[in-house]
This record gives structure tokens, C-alpha cells and sequence, in this order.
């Protein structure tokens, strides 16, 4: 996820799992492009960069329902 406040788009938490795990989706400005992230903690568990917000959905309800 971008480090610039300035560099950085719209975030927004997906979804939460009961052991911390949270997915977040960054849109990006040009191209539209979004970052599909979960982290636990610290730590990045899966990261996606994408063109297509229903796409970025789409794999974000897997990863909940892949329970990680």
C-alpha cells in the first residue's frame, strides 16, 4: 500500500475475521487501480493489485471464505 499520505487513495475495510485478519481495499487514482490487501498484525498475508473493483470483491470474499 502506498507510504504518501498524498500517493494514497480511498481504503477501505472489507471484511474482519475473528483472529484479527483484516482485508482492506485501496483505490488507486490513474489508472483506476486497486489494491486488494489482508494483513493480521503486522503482517501482509496476501496482497493483489487489480484494474476492476468487482474483481477485487470477488477475490476478497474467497480469501474470507478460504479462511485465510
Amino acid at each position: 500500500m502506498s507510504a504518501g499520505a498524498d500517493d494514497r487513495g480511498q481504503v477501505e475495510r472489507l471484511w474482519t475475521a475473528p483472529d484479527g485478519t483484516v482485508c482492506l481495499l485501496e483505490t488507486g487514482a490513474e489508472p483506476p487501480t486497486y489494491s486488494l490487501t489482508m494483513v493480521r498484525g503486522a503482517q501482509i498475508l496476501r496482497e493483489r493489485r487489480l484494474y476492476v473493483r468487482a474483481t477485487a470483491q470477488m477475490i476478497a470474499l474467497s480469501w474470507a471464505e478460504a479462511g485465510s
